[in-house]
């Protein structure tokens, strides 16, 4: 079938185009898509930053109706309500079977190089080009297929385009802190970064019983997004020196801290800031080519930890419907998340916005 998709044709070209999208195979569920969210991991992937390379189809954060199912499927059927999970484990590799299904094994050669789980792509252009589906979801477009493991049930009550951002942002940055981190009630915490992940982390810290949650950013409007998603203090960090300013109203360092940026200055910020046995988290992926020198000094006179975070090391299956139901239950103000809606065509534009701080996430939205 044709669609209309978000199509990098070469790194730093993003166009809307028509591909041919092939039906779904053995154990895969064509998606029409209702909402796509909009990552700063899409933005890295259009600059050619990160592992998969053009030609492909953005998106990766998603929720739509099941349209149409390959062989053998069997935990879905068409009309259902789903939000896209694009980390499709295999779920008996030693990685998967230690509990690390966010870092299964098959990852690495199939959704990380843009491919479904059999190695291929059901994507091609109308010419015959073989396109590839960003981490095996490609989910701005009109229609996509993923495989069975790639969709998780949505709930009735949940919104599509709240249901788009929970398979990545919100499950990143609530994972970090209570998955990885395991953050204790009562401790005092800080947010470098006040993006979608980065808020996302702010509520998970509110939903995990900090009494303070320090905001961090060189942006005053995204400052301001963080102080009505839970943040009791800002620090602007393009005025001040965040590591003397966290230390300062903190007494000597919080707790914890999240670095959803993952640069090559943030990571050693957020050790140095961090107090005495505190944990400094990295989420962000700003670093992923560079080196970053860290100070052992920090580490073991001070007996930190300094942790990774990927995909909020989530179990897909139990995490997400986890997420859904501290939504309905009001845990998680996930709508305040949302503070744009795009068509399609305007991806761009909602790319641009992203990088100017003038939203927390943009969501792409089909009729």
């Amino acid at each position: 079938m044709r669609i209309r998709a978000a199509y990098v044709p070469r790194a730093n070209t993003l166009t809307v185009n028509t591909v041919e999208l092939e039906p779904p195979q053995e154990a895969e569920l064509l998606i029409r898509m209702k909402a796509a969210g909009v990552c700063h991991s899409d933005l890295h992937t259009l600059k050619g930053e990160l592992r998969t390379k053009p030609p492909l189809v953005l998106g990766h954060e998603g929720a739509g109706i099941v349209e149409a199912l390959g062989p053998g499927v069997t935990r879905f059927q068409p009309g259902d309500r789903v939000l896209i999970n694009w980390l499709p484990s295999c779920h008996v590799c030693p990685t998967c079977q230690a509990g690390h299904e966010n870092i299964c094994e098959r990852l690495f050669n199939t959704t990380f190089m843009g491919t479904m789980l059999d190695g291929a792509s059901r994507l091609h252009g109308l010419n015959g080009e073989y396109i590839k589906q960003y981490l095996s979801s490609a989910t701005m477009a009109e229609y996509a297929v993923v495989p069975e493991d790639g969709a998780i049930h949505l709930h009735d009550d949940v919104p599509f385009d709240v249901g788009a951002i929970i398979g990545c942002a919100v499950i990143t940055g609530v994972g970090a802190v209570i998955n990885t981190a395991k953050v204790i009630p009562g401790s005092r915490a800080a947010v470098i970064g006040c993006g979608g992940i980065g808020l996302s982390a702010m509520q998970g810290c509110v939903l995990a019983g900090c009494a303070e949650i320090i905001a961090v950013d060189v942006l005053e409007e995204k400052l301001a997004f963080a102080q009505r998603m839970g943040a009791t203090a800002t620090v602007n960090a393009r005025a001040e020196d965040p590591v003397k300013a966290l230390k300062r109203l903190t007494d000597g360092g919080p707790e914890y801290i999240f670095d959803s940026v993952g640069s090559a200055q943030t990571i050693p910020q957020a050790l140095n800031a961090a107090g005495p046995a505190g944990t400094a988290t990295i989420i962000g992926l700003h670093a992923a080519l560079e080196e970053v020198p860290v100070a052992p000094g920090q580490l073991i006179y001070q007996n930190k930890r300094l942790l990774g975070s990927f995909a909020g090391e989530m179990t897909p299956l139990h995490d997400l419907p986890r997420l859904q139901k501290l939504y309905l239950a009001g845990r998680l103000e996930l709508d305040k998340l949302i503070t744009r809606h795009y068509p399609l065509d305007d991806v761009a534009q909602a790319f641009e916005d992203m990088e100017n701080g003038k939203v927390a996430r943009g969501v792409l939205i089909f009729d």
